[in-house]
């Protein structure tokens, strides 16, 4: 299937703009992040596989709870996941194009944010991506959706931030059809490394 990639910038926006009446709020605030994946898919079968290197970008509320000690971050973020394999002794990258909502809560430990909460994932583009049995070809191979659980940490300097983040997927996105043929079943798992800025 062709990648039907969709405007990220616009949604982005549309994104924040239906988060803007959280963010009005007295003390929450919004910001932005972005920075670099490093993905896997943990096919069963397929042990000639690594990580790859995609990347990511999207939008925050800070919304405090107990101001200095306890907030929640819902966040929206487009996110490039996937795999690397060799087949044939050909390096191969697997590139998955995904819309993270995650909805995090952070405890406040002076310059330090620890973070840990669900998230849920819909894919909005594969690569041409085929796979062969004995009479079939079978395309759309991976399902729409996926969740998870995501940890991390952040150190905050004035109202730029660094962080490190975990994403482990929970679901199979491999559909029944093409199970057998791409190694067995898989869940995602995302390492983010990210720069920020709190407006």
């Amino acid at each position: 299937m062709k990648p039907k990639y969709l405007n990220i910038p616009l949604l982005l926006f549309v994104a924040l703009m239906l988060m803007s009446p959280i963010v009005s709020q007295a003390q929450a605030a919004f910001g932005i992040r972005a920075g670099l994946n490093a993905t896997n898919i943990s096919f069963d079968l397929l042990p000639n596989r690594s990580e790859r290197i995609g990347f990511h970008a999207g939008i925050f509320a800070d919304l405090p709870v107990l101001p200095d000690f306890f907030s929640i971050q819902p966040e929206v973020s487009y996110s490039v996941k996937g795999a690397a394999f060799k087949p044939l002794n050909e390096r191969r990258n697997l590139n998955m194009d995904y819309i993270d909502f995650l909805l995090p809560v952070a405890f406040k430990l002076g310059p330090v944010d620890v973070q840990v909460g669900p998230f849920v994932s819909y894919l909005i583009s594969t690569p041409d991506y085929e796979v062969y049995n004995e009479t079939n070809i079978v395309v759309d191979a991976f399902k729409k959706g996926d969740a998870g659980l995501t940890g991390g940490l952040s150190y905050n300097f004035g109202k730029m931030f660094i962080g490190v983040r975990y994403n482990q997927g929970f679901v199979d996105v491999t559909k029944d059809n093409s199970r057998p043929f791409l190694g067995g079943s898989g869940k995602n798992s995302v390492g983010q490394v990210s720069l920020g800025y709190r407006f």
